[in-house]
């Protein structure tokens, strides 16, 4: 997208960000780095989240071409230099590598096909940023480096091809793109001789060179960061969706993370909450924060909600200001107007009420807490054509997209869609109604269509389906307890969360990591019962508010729950939510014997 965009493209788009350019990166781009500021910093970093949580954008902007931009600098001036390095689309993870048997030759292939990649990448990026060279005294010392340094490094890889000719006036990008097309070459080889091994039964020899990290890709690198055209601090290897390497590769990355290299190569590591290993290729493990720092996307903004919000304004304003729409994020999505009059009403009279009959330290606590709920209650009649709560305004799509800027980029998109779609004109705002039945079609597709998507891929591994068949169970008698929970009489009734009141036992925590790697449980901790330490605590994404009628605008409380709780809702979710609908909320709380949650608190 540009300034000159026309007003028939959608504000909303999601783009990849190896598709978008350095020049609608700073247009586009909310620096973030305030709240995760490990990662533009020397060090090996880990960054989990989520698809859509925005890793490959950070990681785009933290390129070159971006950050000349943004700080207005000249590459050699740029406080680090940063390779883009996509797993997900490279073929690191052939099946033809599970051929090797030998343990050694495994570790020493992998870790050549790894490298060679990267060397790839890395002179990819070195031609991309197109770096000045007008008098050509670069290109000078770097025909000068291929004849001394490179084509020696290579020999002693083993390399015995007499090497390429530069010309005695090859440009800077010239000399890099010849130095590309050796490793291009290297790169075709192993996979012709990795195709090979699938049509014969015995080893056969590999006749290449074998580059490893230490002997030769931090050298390389190392030789390179002394020319003048390039910057004084480290080299930055953005390896994002790392979960796709296999476990051999992810146990080498390991061994490169504990080298602590940082100085002249860190590493930033993406995944998808699906990392394989922290071992090493000898079976150490790497160790945060004296290997590594970590962060945890949505955890960041799962317990600072108010900075996520703020995030999403401003992402949401500058696409606005993009496509010339003069709106705030907030006119552009309007709230339902009469059903936050009718929850105003419900809280001046909470107000009024609080002298007799208030629960909160304060008059607009009860407000704050109450009315919400109380309204949502209200709509909850027998008849099943009565009104329904609309989830629409700016603050509640935001909730709703629970920490993850993708969720809120990708229905507003299709809102923006369907206004296009239904009016003439321009699209200055967006109808609650459309907002209401896009986000509640996204719920449903979350729950159902996308969990049997996924589900589906483990249809041959009886282990793995009962594992989501007992997560999909859980999700139910979780949302439908917060659903009677939010209608009862409860001191706090907005409710996402669950806290383990013991250490569970390893069949309920591996469905729990399950719910985390897909978007379904956000994972924090929290202070034990006993006030002894912290416990583990899983918040239910908002994005299934809609699905079982919960107020998205706040997850305050959470309860207790014991391995036996657990297991019973993963197994027999309908009765589960039976109990607490006979019994009542309060009376199920201090039944022992329905073995429900120990204990009420808030955050």
């Amino acid at each position: 997208m540009n300034q000159d965009a026309p007003e028939t493209s959608n504000p909303f788009a999601v783009q990849t960000p190896e598709g978008i350019s350095a020049r609608d990166m700073e247009s586009l781009f909310v620096n973030v780095f305030t709240d995760f500021y490990n990662i533009p910093r020397e060090g090996h970093t880990f960054l989990h989240g989520p698809r859509g949580s925005g890793k490959s954008m950070m990681f785009r902007y933290l390129e070159p071409d971006c950050q000349c931009l943004a700080l207005r600098k000249s590459v050699a001036d740029l406080p680090f230099f940063a390779v883009y390095i996509s797993i997900k689309n490279t073929d690191l993870k052939l099946t033809e590598l599970m051929r090797l048997e030998n343990k050694h030759a495994n570790l020493i292939l992998n870790e050549h096909f790894m490298v060679i990649n990267i060397a790839v990448k890395f002179f990819s990026s070195l031609i991309k940023a197109n770096m000045d060279d007008h008098e050509g005294t670069c290109a000078q010392a770097i025909r000068g480096y291929y004849a001394d340094g490179f084509c020696k490094l290579l020999k002693r890889s083993g390399w015995q091809e007499k090497p390429p000719v530069l010309s005695p006036t090859a440009t800077l990008n010239e000399c890099f793109f010849v130095m590309r097309e050796i490793f291009s070459e290297q790169h075709s080889a192993v996979l012709s001789y990795l195709r090979k091994l699938s049509f014969v039964d015995s080893p056969i020899p590999y006749p290449g060179p074998l580059c490893g990290y230490l002997d030769f890709l931090l050298p390389l690198i190392q030789q390179l960061k002394s020319h003048s055209f390039m910057p004084r601090g480290p080299i930055f290897l953005l390896l994002d969706d790392a979960d796709n390497l296999n476990a051999t590769q992810t146990s080498l990355l390991n061994t490169w993370v504990a080298c602590r290299t940082q100085a002249d190569v860190s590493l930033k590591i993406s995944t998808q909450m699906q990392y394989k290993t922290y071992l090493t290729a000898t079976g150490q493990t790497i160790d945060s924060p004296h290997d590594f720092s970590e962060i945890h996307i949505s955890s960041v903004y799962t317990s600072r909600k108010n900075k996520y919000l703020d995030r999403v304004k401003e992402i949401v304003s500058r696409r606005l200001r993009m496509h010339k729409i003069d709106k705030t994020p907030q006119e552009f999505f309007p709230a339902y107007e009469k059903q936050e009059q009718a929850i105003r009403e419900i809280g001046r009279q909470l107000r009024e009420r609080w002298n007799s009959e208030g629960r909160g330290y304060r008059a607009s606590d009860d407000a704050v807490r109450y009315a919400r709920p109380d309204y949502i209650a209200g709509l909850q009649g027998p008849s099943k054509s009565g009104p329904t709560y609309k989830y629409a305004g700016f603050e509640q799509l935001v909730h709703i997209s629970s920490g993850i800027i993708r969720y809120f980029l990708e229905p507003a998109s299709m809102m923006y869609a369907e206004m296009r779609a239904i009016r003439t004109g321009p699209v200055e705002f967006i109808d609650p109604i459309v907002q209401d039945q896009v986000v509640r079609d996204q719920a449903n597709a979350f729950l159902f269509s996308e969990f049997d998507r996924w589900s589906a891929d483990e249809a041959d591994d009886t282990e793995a389906l009962n594992q989501t068949r007992k997560l999909r169970n859980l999700i139910k008698a979780l949302g439908g307890t917060f659903h009677q929970i939010l209608l009862s009489n409860a001191s706090e009734r907005r409710v996402f969360s669950i806290a383990l009141s013991e250490d569970p036992d390893e069949d309920i925590l591996d469905v729990f990591r399950l719910g985390v790697r897909y978007g379904y449980f956000h994972e924090s901790s929290i202070g034990n019962k006993e006030g002894t330490g912290r416990t583990r605590l899983f918040v239910l994404s908002r994005r299934l508010a809609p699905v079982f009628i919960l107020d998205p605008t706040s997850f305050a409380g959470y309860k207790f729950a014991t391995n036996s709780v657990l297991r019973e809702a993963m197994e027999k979710p309908k009765t589960f939510v039976g109990k607490i609908r006979r019994n009542g909320v309060e009376a199920a709380f201090d039944s022992p014997q329905l073995g429900l949650f120990q204990q009420e608190e808030s955050e």
